[in-house]
């Protein structure tokens, strides 16, 4: 039986997890070329800030626990591919190991049952080898498990997968917001998706932290909220607040966005799709799929009952609870409502709607 949740199909369940996020990229500190990664990039906006996000999923019915996504791994560990491309286009990356916090905050990695890789990129997959040969390795179906060298182009190392179980994920006629889904604990409490687009084998998650309470684990879908906000829907069901709508009239360029509102100024209320679009030929192998993947998302985050987490979310970056805290009481606190318009207010870490390049912008850095 499914849950009429905004029509997404979710099946009932009274089985929850809990989730606690971790942060393995100094936002401040590191960032990439934005023009890999979204359209339209501001003048003075080249370069996009970003944390990278990992996730503890505990089940505690079961007595189970998994990681989904490790998050950045130190970029002189990865393989030459890697490297060479990270010096090629002048990113930086500040890494925090998640097994490194793991240790310090006591938790045994015995007691660690699976790792989930969203996907195969260096800044999801951490440092698996880390793990005891007893934590199984969970990949997404098609995933491109050749390493380097035998692959010359391969982000990943026979340490990364070698002396383990590593699982490919199958699909049955379950769905569930479009997505193929499947129910990894077989309790309904967490979801793995097939969000094919970025590259093979993509997975998203869909954690229940209470019974109609929902976290979209979104890995790299896409890299910045702008990319799926605001729609029509988000605006009916989580109210933008009156002063980034002010804010927005002045902030958010005409010229590049377009004239929405009287005399020439910007009228969020009136934006119905999103502001930013994905690369063609960026990041994304295969950009017809990504955007469909994007497309089928944004029933999520217009839903009261999801909070939707991308891996590199800056808005989040202050706002999400990092371990020890979980994530399981957004809607008691109200997080969902805090961060969902956040990107659209000029002061805002995250904020790209304007043209930075003959002033001090605020929101470039941190």
């Amino acid at each position: 039986m499914s849950t009429p949740i905004d029509n997404l199909d979710i099946p009932s369940s009274d089985a929850t997890v809990s989730v606690k996020a971790f942060n393995t990229l100094d936002a401040e500190k590191s960032y990439v070329p934005a023009a890999f990664f979204m359209t339209p990039v501001l003048p003075g906006r080249e370069q996009m800030y970003a944390p990278a996000f990992a996730f503890l999923i505990e089940n505690p019915r079961l007595g189970r626990r998994v990681m989904f996504d490790l998050g950045q791994r130190d970029v002189t560990t990865g393989t030459p591919p890697v490297v060479e491309m990270v010096n090629q286009v002048g990113a930086v990356f500040v890494a925090d190991d998640v097994v490194d916090q793991l240790v310090s905050n006591n938790i045994d990695l015995e007691s660690i049952n699976s790792v989930i890789w969203s996907h195969i990129h260096f800044d999801h997959i951490g440092d698996t080898g880390r793990f005891p040969s007893s934590t199984e390795l969970v990949v997404g179906r098609g995933t491109d498990l050749t390493t380097y060298p035998t692959n010359p182009a391969s982000t990943l190392l026979d340490r990364d997968i070698q002396g383990r179980q590593v699982r490919e994920l199958s699909y049955d006629a379950l769905k569930i917001g479009g997505f193929d889904a499947h129910d990894f604990f077989g309790d309904g409490s967490l979801y793995l998706l097939d969000c094919p687009g970025h590259v093979g084998g993509h997975t998203c998650a869909l954690a229940r932290v209470e019974p109609q309470s929902f976290v979209f684990l979104g890995g790299d879908i896409c890299h910045h909220p702008g990319q799926f906000r605001p729609t029509e829907a988000l605006h009916r069901t989580v109210m933008c607040p009156g002063h980034i709508l002010a804010g927005a009239h002045k902030a958010i360029s005409t010229e590049h966005f377009g004239s929405t509102g009287a005399e020439g100024t910007f009228d969020l209320t009136k934006r119905t799709e999103p502001m930013l679009d994905i690369v063609e030929g960026g990041v994304h192998e295969d950009s017809t799929a990504a955007k469909n993947a994007i497309r089928q998302l944004l029933a999520f985050d217009a839903s009261h009952d999801v909070l939707v987490v991308i891996a590199h979310d800056l808005t989040l970056v202050g706002e999400l609870p990092l371990y020890p805290e979980s994530i399981d009481d957004w809607k008691k606190t109200g997080l969902k409502e805090k961060v969902t318009w956040a990107g659209f207010e000029e002061e805002n870490s995250s904020f790209r709607y304007s043209d930075c390049s003959n002033r001090l912008c605020t929101s470039v850095r941190l």
